[in-house]
């Protein structure tokens, strides 16, 4: 059976009667700083509490952390964007000075960006079910995200943990360790940043660095009874065609759950991709549907 498409989802936003009867449910419906939540994403939140935070406490909980996330995402982008430019990071406020940008900005930053909502969204999916699950990220060069929002939770491993804090040093440190090339006497890196996942990022399974890895490995790297969440790339699904088949040899009696999420970063190769000419997204869905991946 198909998941509805966005456009087949009702809509329903805070003036819904679950929104009128709960100001906690309209506050949140009006996004924060950079979040807005479509009429979809209502629906799906209006429907998630229904079934699953049907007392009014677990309510007024989940809502708590809902908004908690959207001010987590804020925070999370708008650290990635001094890791790309900043040289320096303020806490007061204060315009940073010409002298306080790379005179070289590095990063995948447009991809970051966009994984940073998705990677908060996961860590508030493991803490409305209590339940922590594996990720896997296609496109390992958007390591941004997934660091910068580390640290914000302090969720972090001990050679992050040893540098970097929610201080002007410990955050200032972040920027200038990203895309440092600086190697010791020994030869090791001396920042333990990289330009794509590596061993010292959080729960990191994959460098995902050569697109179509991940997209060839999710759907068998969950033993029963673990999970599995995949962010994916459509930059892979563009250029290493195949990925978009592996769910039709996943045996559920084999292997965990899996959640896969394609990143629709609109990607242009060459100016132009499949994605884009036949319809976006929901061209997306009707290919995956007719490829037999229909969950």
């Amino acid at each position: 059976m198909a998941l509805p498409r966005g456009n087949d989802i009702p809509h329903r936003s805070a003036q819904h009667p679950a929104g009128e009867r709960d100001p906690d449910f309209t506050s949140w419906a009006k996004g924060y700083g950079q979040v807005v939540h479509s009429p979809v994403t209502q629906a799906a939140i209006a429907g998630l509490l229904e079934r699953h935070a049907s007392s009014a406490a677990a309510r007024k909980r989940w809502l708590a952390k809902l908004h908690a996330a959207d001010r987590l995402t804020n925070m999370g982008m708008w650290l990635v964007a001094h890791m790309t430019y900043a040289q320096r990071v303020r806490l007061d406020g204060a315009a940073l000075a010409q002298a306080d940008f790379k005179p070289t900005p590095e990063g995948h930053t447009g991809g970051a960006l966009n994984m940073v909502p998705a990677y908060v969204g996961y860590l508030l999916a493991n803490s409305l079910t209590e339940m922590t699950r594996s990720w896997l990220m296609g496109q390992g060069h958007c390591v941004a995200a997934i660091d910068a929002t580390n640290v914000l939770v302090d969720n972090m491993t001990p050679a992050h943990a040893e540098r970097y804090g929610l201080d002007e040093a410990g955050l200032t440190r972040l920027v200038n360790d990203f895309y440092h090339c600086g190697v010791g006497p020994s030869g090791q890196p001396l920042s333990p940043l990289g330009s794509h996942v590596n061993a010292h990022t959080a729960g990191g399974l994959s460098e995902g660095g050569y697109l179509g890895f991940a997209g060839l490995q999710y759907g068998h790297m969950p033993l029963p009874g673990q999970r599995l969440v995949a962010f994916l790339s459509d930059g892979a699904f563009e250029e290493q065609r195949g990925s978009d088949w592996m769910p039709r040899w996943w045996r559920a009696e084999d292997s965990g759950p899996v959640v896969p999420i394609m990143i629709a970063n609109g990607r242009r190769i060459d100016q132009r991709t499949t994605m884009s000419q036949a319809g976006g997204t929901h061209w997306f869905e009707e290919h995956l549907i007719l490829n037999g991946f229909a969950p």
